[in-house]
């Protein structure tokens, strides 16, 4: 009597899906955030801001970008120095602040209504770095080497537009001093 080869093809199949789903679920997510990061580091390298232009139907830097909001930020590198993030949090707006390491997670968020003193200062740190902190900064820990700072300010009046360009552009993010 002989055997199916079913079971073999079966086998196959269930081995073939385990790491296709483990590579994807792994390696997507690093290739997404390498390419963003690349290109963000492209416009002015690593650790330092940028300001793209106001989202529009072209727009793509940014995955799904809302013509509403006024974004500005960095690809940081804390592999061989601290990075300090500065920023000037614009009244009666909505702002925002997060921070994404290289797998994609959103490991940290401060917004306008946390931010009370108006300001922002952060140092970002390679994991288990020690460093002393300049006064009033806050110690953040980044998960990954490399990642992206991104700020979102919502324009809910085009009459403040101005402002709140004014107040995106005093975003810093420059190694520590």
């Amino acid at each position: 009597m002989r055997r199916s080869g079913w079971g073999r093809w079966l086998l196959l199949a269930v081995v073939v899906a385990v790491v296709a789903h483990a590579l994807t679920v792994w390696l997507l997510p690093r290739a997404v955030v390498r390419v963003a990061t690349n290109v963000m580091a492209e416009r002015e390298g690593f650790n330092r801001a940028v300001f793209p232009p106001r989202a529009d139907e072209t727009s793509r830097t940014i995955v799904r970008p809302s013509p509403d909001l006024l974004y500005a930020g960095c690809a940081f590198d804390v592999a061989s120095a601290p990075v300090r993030i500065r920023a000037v949090v614009p009244g009666d707006a909505y702002w925002s602040l997060s921070m994404f390491a290289a797998n994609t997670d959103n490991f940290f968020v401060v917004n306008d209504r946390q931010a009370a003193a108006g300001t922002v200062d952060l140092v970002l740190v390679a994991p288990g770095t020690k460093v002393a902190l300049p006064p009033g900064a806050t110690l953040v820990e980044a998960p990954s080497a490399r990642g992206i700072v991104l700020t979102r300010t919502l324009i809910a009046r085009e009459d403040r537009l101005a402002e709140l360009d004014e107040a995106r552009r005093r975003f810093t993010c420059a190694p520590l001093s």
